[in-house]
């Protein structure tokens, strides 16, 4: 606290150029620390999208394999899938 009275202080002592530059460098640094955070939060959703699309995809395959086993044990019987009724026949 003793910083920010020390701060404000020297800015009312000071001229206007002063005054300027140190708002300037405030709004920097206030610019610089909302980039880190969105960026952050864009990084957070970026892992999380891409994590779900990872799931989606191991799911798929899950269920292509299993889908292809039943068409490889109908083939295996001597069978023939027919493909518009989804069965072998």
């Amino acid at each position: 606290m003793i910083y920010l009275k020390t701060a404000l202080a020297a800015l009312q002592a000071s001229g206007l150029v002063a005054q300027l530059i140190a708002a300037t460098v405030a709004a920097a640094a206030l610019l610089a620390a909302y980039g880190v955070w969105h960026h952050q939060v864009y990084r957070s959703g970026y892992v999380r999208a891409l994590a779900d699309i990872a799931a989606e995809d191991t799911r798929a395959i899950g269920h292509a394999t299993d889908l292809r086993k039943i068409w490889r044990a109908c083939r295996d019987r001597g069978g023939r899938w027919i493909q518009s009724e989804g069965r072998c026949g």
